[in-house]
């Protein structure tokens, strides 16, 4: 690695992150009440007691199962439909109303109305395959849209059978803008899970876990839960970027 890729790929994030640390601990020793901004030591202790709990393990892998249940689905079906907007396009228009209305309808309407029609446990799924299913489809659709029309030409040239394009150009040629997507939707499917476990109120769970640190003005402990639920959606991006670098390489050999 040469310096100028270190100094963009590891020193300037370091950098932006020690300035937000100093910063924090600015405004939290200016503040000097726990209660309103705890400072990031106090923040860490409480984050480090949580590893001491089972607790913790327990609401972290319910929190994660939802995220990857709920993406996984909306993953699957958004693929499905994205590749039946691409053989047809009399589905493409007609099925585009319907992602456009999920695009744009209010997430907090989403999770009330869902918060009505489905238990606790079952809410947190549905909310979140709501959110990121149009997210998903239109990102398979554009890369599947995005595949160079000279090579399709070619492959119909040589004949080339449906599942040969699929698993020989298709997939290769989407990859990277695909998993580019997943990287982002499944960082904020953790986000969108844990905001509708608060809300729901779901048992065993982070969101459940930070509802009640707020109810009892533990505000050291909502941060610490809420570092973990960070930490968490950084380590599922991180993941699928390197999947992606991986894939990449194996495709197209840079």
């Amino acid at each position: 690695m040469d310096k100028k890729r270190l100094v963009y790929n590891i020193l300037a994030p370091l950098v932006g992150c020690a300035v937000f640390i100093a910063v924090w601990f600015a405004v939290a020793a200016a503040i000097g009440k726990s209660i309103i901004l705890p400072s990031p030591a106090d923040t860490l202790r409480n984050f480090f007691d949580l590893l001491g709990e089972s607790k913790f393990y327990l609401a972290l892998g319910k929190t994660l199962g939802r995220t990857l249940v709920s993406f996984a689905i909306a993953f699957v079906l958004a693929t499905f439909f994205a590749f039946l907007s691409m053989l047809s396009e009399f589905f493409k228009k007609a099925f585009a109303p319907i992602t456009v209305i999920m695009r744009v309808l209010p997430t907090i309407s989403i999770i009330l109305l869902v918060l009505i029609w489905f238990k606790s446990k079952t809410a947190p799924f549905v909310i979140t395959f709501i959110v990121i299913f149009p997210m998903l489809y239109t990102t398979v659709l554009n890369a599947a849209e995005g595949v160079p029309s000279e090579l399709l030409e070619m492959c119909k040239a040589y004949r080339i059978s449906r599942w040969r394009r699929l698993f020989n150009l298709y997939i290769p040629e989407m990859t990277p803008a695909v998993l580019t997507g997943v990287s982002i939707t499944l960082a904020f499917s953790v986000k969108l899970t844990v905001a509708a476990e608060v809300l729901a109120s779901t048992q065993k769970s982070m969101g459940r876990y930070m509802a009640q640190s707020s109810a009892y003005i533990d505000t050291p402990m909502l941060l610490a839960w809420t570092l973990a639920a960070i930490l968490l959606g950084f380590l599922l991006e991180g993941l699928v970027i390197l999947v992606k670098k991986l894939l990449t390489r194996r495709y197209h050999g840079n």
